[in-house]
């Protein structure tokens, strides 16, 4: 049954069907109109029929499991899917921005005053980019090569592959692999930051869920985006990149989703970041493109929340190797080492090449005396 699972969430891609392929030419026109019109954003194809999708998803009868740990999961599983399926079937609807709060859920109190927090702080200013040196797609995707190097050295099976592709906007790990859009242009002190964020986390707990017995620990448990996304914001603080300028994004992208969840337009969104919070326009329409894409896109939100958490269970004694097993969720992490007790689960294979560094151990004592995200604000990476 797990197996039948990850087959269906292996055969569609949710951040792909939502993600515009237009993202350059609607940020042209947009800045063409003055910023006052919206415009309109195309999508791939669907690849999926989302009702035939379901029938499968529902004969499988996670009911029957006798294990009640392993039903608990796979239960949540087979219900985040058809959550997701939904939303593939309602893109560019209305109903897609409600779907979308159900499966994110939406901003809580805590997580918007930390948002307006980070906002507000005179060290979390917008980089300008000037007298940086900028790596074209290419050259970046042979340093991704380079770091991949790196990692088979020590599990030759790693199946990472790097792709420079026309149709993506941005860098993304899809299915274990690293997509580079080809008009990407990578600040040179944001490298190492954004290797350690996509692969050396996402690609990483995708190769190690793997190599678990359960097939989940590699498509991700259900609810896993918080941690995954805490887990990889945390790696670029780990590697000393993680800037107020990027914690200034981070909230940024929380008001963007209470702004759409509280109706508000996708100009009135673009004006509030750049009018009143000071993003220039292109950071701040790619901001509002996140959060509207597809109809209302609401997981930017969980960036900030993982962090949020994932520093509140660092401060506890949570260690951190543990989370690395595969694409886990903050709700069921007692039921993980319930599972790694019982020697169901195997350690991970890799770990971050980041934990090879003397300067992370320093970062990493400090993290367990209890920081917290204002914290990270205060210091010189």
């Amino acid at each position: 049954m797990d197996e039948a699972l990850a087959r269906i969430s292996d055969g569609f891609d949710l951040l792909l069907h939502v993600t515009p392929v237009n993202r350059e030419a609607a940020w042209q026109e947009f800045s063409r109109n003055g910023y006052d019109r919206e415009v309109e954003f195309l999508y791939r194809p669907r690849t999926i029929d989302p009702d035939l999708m379901k029938r499968q998803l529902y004969a499988i009868r996670v009911e029957d499991i006798e294990d009640p740990t392993l039903a608990d999961i796979l239960a949540a599983k087979r219900n985040e899917l058809d959550r997701q399926i939904t939303l593939v079937a309602d893109r560019n609807t209305p109903r897609f921005l409600l779907g979308s709060r159900q499966l994110f859920g939406d901003v809580e109190p805590e997580l918007l005053t930390l948002a307006r927090e980070i906002l507000a702080h005179p060290g979390a200013t917008p980089g300008t980019g000037s007298g940086t040196d900028m790596l074209d797609a290419a050259t970046f995707a042979r340093r991704a090569e380079e770091e991949l190097a790196w990692y088979r050295q020590r599990d030759p099976s790693l199946a990472t592959r790097v792709e420079v592709r026309d149709d993506i906007a941005g860098i993304m790990v899809s299915q274990g692999h690293f997509l580079i859009g080809s008009a990407v242009r990578v600040s040179a002190d944001r490298v190492e930051a954004a290797l350690a964020h996509e692969i050396g986390t996402h690609a990483l707990t995708f190769h190690n869920g793997r190599r678990q017995p359960l097939r989940e620990l590699q498509c991700g448990m259900a609810g896993y985006e918080p941690l995954q996304e805490g887990l990889a914001v945390l790696a670029e603080y780990l590697v000393g990149q993680l800037d107020g300028g990027r914690l200034r994004q981070l909230a940024g992208r929380v008001l963007a989703v209470s702004m759409i969840s509280d109706g508000a337009s996708f100009i009135d969104t673009f004006r509030a970041l750049h009018r009143e919070e000071g993003f220039a326009p292109q950071a701040a329409f790619l901001m509002t493109m996140r959060t509207y894409r597809g109809g209302g896109y609401t997981k930017d939100a969980v960036y900030l929340r993982g962090l949020m958490k994932l520093l509140e269970l660092l401060g506890r004694g949570q260690e951190l190797e543990s989370l690395y097993v595969g694409k886990l969720s903050l709700e069921y992490l007692s039921l993980v080492e319930e599972l790694r007790w019982r020697r169901i689960l195997v350690p991970p294979v890799l770990l971050p090449r980041l934990f090879t560094r003397p300067a992370t151990g320093s970062r990493r004592e400090r993290l367990a005396q209890g920081l917290g995200v204002p914290d990270l604000l205060e210091e010189k990476t």
